[in-house]
């Protein structure tokens, strides 16, 4: 997460969505600063915040949730920086490798690379996906959208009164990565891209490609969606729960299987 106390703003850093580069630049810059590590969320600041700086407004970084999955699939296979096998990323050593990314790391790997695989392993029998990010978007007062990454940050510091020095500058680019994201999608994977990925995809303002036919998604998306999102402003607004909570118990549960003897 990003302060500037000059400018009274939080940037919100939502991985894969370009952040780095406008983190780095926010530093660079314009005085600003990070607070909280990188990928933060609101609620983790809100509970330190002194009552100024609840006031300051606040920007994330938004993308299209199929673009931003197969941004990770890709650095996935790719083993991005040596960082998936590496155990001194892992998030019991204090980096930022998950256990689940470890998961799918060793799956793409065994399988090959292949994305309708992997798709249908890790998505095909999920409940629609959620972001711990959307949680605090009636708090943003503006998003900067990956697709038009340059423009849509120069449009947010001039919103905070900001004259733009120079273009962004790229950083933390993944490499071999689609830009037509949609064509890596197999047709048979679509359905259930939309069943998934819809509702997020359309809270977000994105949609999908007309050529994909009907793209609603069902009912029971929608519902399982809101059910999910509720209970999640409820765990951060009502219970203080942040996902550094989340993390927490993750790695302690991590640990225990670790110290546990294997059973035969």
């Amino acid at each position: 997460m990003i302060i500037s106390h000059t400018h009274r703003f939080v940037f919100i850093e939502v991985p894969l969505t370009g952040t780095t580069a406008i983190a780095r630049e926010l530093r660079a810059s314009y005085g600003a600063e990070e607070i909280l590590g990188k990928h933060a969320h609101l609620s983790e600041f809100l509970r330190v915040a002194s009552p100024a700086e609840r006031e300051y407004r606040v920007c994330a970084g938004v993308r299209h949730p199929l673009d931003r999955l197969l941004s990770y699939f890709t650095k996935l296979r790719n083993n991005h920086k040596g960082a998936f096998d590496s155990p001194k990323q892992f998030e019991e050593k204090g980096g930022w490798v998950t256990r689940a990314d470890r998961d799918r790391f060793r799956f793409i790997q065994e399988s090959g690379g292949d994305f309708g695989a992997y798709l249908d392993h890790f998505h095909g029998g999920s409940r629609p996906s959620i972001s711990q990010y959307n949680w605090g978007r009636s708090r943003y007062d503006h998003v900067i959208r990956f697709e038009r990454l340059n423009e849509s940050f120069f449009e947010f510091l001039k919103g905070m009164g900001i004259n733009p020095i120079r273009d962004l500058p790229a950083a933390n680019v993944t490499a071999n990565r689609d830009k037509d994201f949609f064509s890596a999608y197999p047709v048979n994977s679509r359905s259930m891209m939309v069943r998934v990925f819809g509702p997020l995809t359309r809270e977000w303002g994105y949609d999908f490609p007309e050529e994909w036919g009907d793209t609603r998604p069902p009912l029971s998306s929608r519902l399982q969606y809101a059910l999910w999102n509720t209970a999640g402003r409820f765990s951060t607004e009502v219970l203080k729960l942040t996902p550094r909570h989340y993390q927490q118990l993750r790695i302690k549960l991590n640990r225990r299987q670790k110290q546990e003897p294997a059973h035969h």
